[in-house]
């Protein structure tokens, strides 16, 4: 019976017998042992462990057509099963493959508010809580242990989150102790407690910055509707889910004054005045829930926000155009309902993407004209790359690292002209500096996107040479082992780790040098996000990378005396001890900086200063601007001193190297066979591979 089950490959299949340095040098190869060539040149003769199968021409035709191409019943022809896994197993699809899944594996976690409130929540591989679970199993096992490897695809994360002290934001205000009997003010209380004019104060700094995510109505538009608030003379009162508009864009403007804690009053104050309006669906509800997504900046809180709008929008029919014939046919209407149904698409797609949960809206159901704001429009572009980034990148399995590579240079390439678009919005391109004031915030918005979506999308890559240089670290320790796997990293892969390194040190510098001239974006607090996304990831490079420490850890502390010198807050806060426990237990120093040059952000001019940054505040009190690291002659790739004239220039180079046409014959090509792996390398992210670094002496007790 073993007999039968060997005794050939499947119908169909080619087998390759090339052996590595016949494939390397594009060779034929007789597949002998040692072959041909290897005794003539006297080279070692190795070939991989496990054979990689091919179909034929007309096979291949007919996978490339199948819908369900990569689906996991078919990528798993011809691999071996996972080391302990008996075939026998009842369970199903992922549960057969532990080991593949451990490197991006979802969290989950469960809070008592009160003895009669139990929240559940869950995170999906590419949130920070997933980041934040793997570092902790790698801290809790000691330096002599292998991290302890999950159970199935979700983990449970309760014990991590109360060691970083990160569980107010993993559930956001439920976190808080909760009582179901709270009495909540009554929405239709006059508004004559917030004085007029910090009200109006409020409205104008949502008016320079949030508003240009969700411009609904022009400025004037919404400065009258302010106005009729205090005014006593009005003598028809104002529509409640208007009204609650109005509330929602002042919550959102009063979180960048020193009169922050207003901002969460009128949130309550909107959210218990909208119970009359929970079954409510017109584009109003919508632009509600939309604000608060806005105003609250917590994770699951903005995420079931967005469901709300998401489900609102779509019973308004806000995805499709008004019949011509009704009353919100007028252009105005009109106007403002796909500037509501499109500033819902960027959210949704960015905010799912960024706690790793599935999105809501497809562009297939889509069926109304896009905006004429060019700013939105940039935003729109993006957000189809961010959605096909989630689907091709991170939601396929792929058996060959060219096959996602191919995929990622098809999304630069989508993004080429996105330049174009910015210089449309703003008046100018990726290439400028920081300005201040509204334009500056535009500006912001615009580049940090665009840069998170690029560093997502190529992120595998530096994950995949990570875990290489891992295993050739552990193979020369090993002298009995035998390592068939290729020795030499290819040149494309090291220059899709270039650039990746690039957008995150780029996202970090272009933050430090906004924070100095800017104060409205140093304000918005979701930064915190795009400087954590950017710091773990020159930290995981370093951490595979002895040389590359030195270069990468400045811009590390950057980004923390850059949050440092943000006001302080729950994410504020716990981003900095966070990323600060890290390095810590790294043992990165912090004090690397000290009599660095301080870098103006505009004349070039500098100044000495000692970098503390842990606090973010000098001897005297005064706060800390960020100090932005200088560029090294041994930097890899392209340091922010070096930065072209615009960013896709970079990709446009890139793709000339890599020309997709010819990509699978002049480029080695790299599977889970050649390097003797069983995980999927669609799946890879960085947060998985924090659990690899073999030498950390992890202690919980130093936190």
């Amino acid at each position: 019976m073993a007999d039968d089950q060997k005794a050939g490959p499947s119908p169909g299949w080619r087998i390759s017998k090339a052996c590595q340095e016949c494939r390397k040098r594009k060779i034929k190869c007789d597949g002998e042992k040692p072959c041909k060539t290897c005794r003539e040149r006297s080279t070692s003769c190795v070939y991989r462990d496990v054979i990689r199968q091919r179909r034929k021409k007309y096979q291949q035709e007919n996978r490339d057509s199948n819908p369900h191409w990569g689906s996991a019943e078919e990528s798993d022809i011809g691999r071996p099963p996972s080391p302990g896994l008996s075939q026998n197993d009842g369970s199903t699809g992922r549960r057969n493959q532990p080991v593949m899944y451990t490197f991006h594996n979802s969290v989950s976690a469960t809070h008592m508010a009160s003895p009669s409130c139990k929240v559940q929540l869950y995170y999906g591989p590419t949130s920070h809580f997933s980041l934040l679970q793997h570092i902790y199993r790698d801290l809790v096992s000691g330096p002599l242990q292998s991290p302890t490897e999950p159970q199935g695809e979700v983990e449970n994360a309760d014990a991590g989150l109360d060691l970083f002290n990160f569980r107010r934001i993993f559930f956001g205000s439920l976190a808080e102790t909760h009582d179901a009997g709270k009495d909540t003010s009554n929405g239709s209380t006059p508004l004559m407690f917030l004085p007029r004019e910090i009200a109006m104060f409020f409205l104008e700094r949502y008016l320079a910055s949030f508003y240009y995510l969700t411009p609904f109505s022009p400025k004037e538009t919404m400065r009258r509707d302010a106005e009729r608030l205090y005014d006593p003379n009005v003598d028809l009162p104002m529509d409640p889910s208007v009204k609650s508009v109005i509330l929602m864009a002042m919550a959102c403007g009063a979180l960048g004054t020193e009169h922050y804690a207003w901002g969460e009053i009128l949130f309550e104050k909107v959210k218990a005045s909208s119970n009359s309006l929970e079954d409510v669906v017109n584009l109003q509800t919508v632009q509600i829930s939309l604000l608060m997504i806005t105003e609250q900046g917590r994770p699951n809180s903005s995420f079931l926000h967005l469901g709300v709008a998401s489900r609102k929008a779509l019973s308004a029919g806000l995805h499709k155009d008004a019949p011509e014939n009704t009353r919100d046919a007028d252009r105005e209407t009109v106007e403002r309902r796909r500037t509501t149904f499109w500033s819902l698409y960027f959210y949704e797609n960015l905010i799912c993407f960024h706690m790793g949960r599935p999105s809501s809206l497809s562009l297939d159901v889509i069926g109304t004209a896009q905006p004429g704001d060019p700013f939105l429009l940039a935003l729109i572009h993006l957000s189809k790359a961010i959605s096909r980034s989630a689907k091709e990148i991170y939601g396929k399995r792929y058996q060959s690292l060219l096959q996602m590579w191919k995929v990622a240079l098809s999304i630069s390439d989508e993004l080429s002209g996105y330049d174009s678009w910015m210089r449309k919005a703003v008046g100018f391109g990726l290439d400028k500096t920081p300005q201040p004031g509204h334009i500056g915030v535009q500006q912001t918005i615009l580049a940090l996107s665009y840069y998170y979506t690029l560093l997502l999308t190529f992120r595998p890559f530096l994950i995949f040479r990570g875990r290489w240089r891992q295993d050739m670290k552990s193979s020369t320790q090993t002298p009995a082992g035998s390592d068939n796997r290729p020795s030499e990293i290819p040149s494309w892969l090291n220059e899709a780790c270039d650039y990746v390194l690039y957008t995150a040190r780029k996202t970090i510098h272009y933050l430090c040098k906004a924070f100095l001239v800017n104060e409205l974006v140093r304000e918005l607090r979701y930064h915190t996000f795009f400087l954590s996304s950017a710091t773990f990831t020159v930290i995981y490079d370093a951490l595979h990378d002895e040389n590359a420490a030195t270069t990468h850890l400045p811009w590390a502390h950057a980004a923390l005396q850059c949050l440092s010198t943000m006001r302080a807050g729950d994410s504020v806060s716990a981003t900095i001890s966070t990323l600060q426990s890290v390095l810590r237990q790294m043992n990165f120093p912090y004090d690397v900086a000290a009599g660095q040059r301080r870098v103006d952000a505009d004349s070039g001019n500098s100044r000495s200063h000692a970098f503390q940054a842990t606090s973010g505040y000098d001897q005297t009190g005064n706060s800390m601007m960020p100090i932005i690291p200088e560029a090294n002659s041994d930097t890899i790739g392209l340091t922010p001193r070096d930065l072209p004239a615009s960013d896709h220039i970079l990709m446009n180079d890139l793709n000339k190297s890599m020309d997709t046409n010819g990509i699978t014959e002049d480029l080695l090509d790299l599977t889970e066979a050649d390097m003797g792996w069983n995980f999927d390398l669609s799946t890879m992210d960085l947060e998985g591979f924090f659990s690899i670094y073999p030498t950390m002496n992890t202690t919980a007790s130093t936190f």
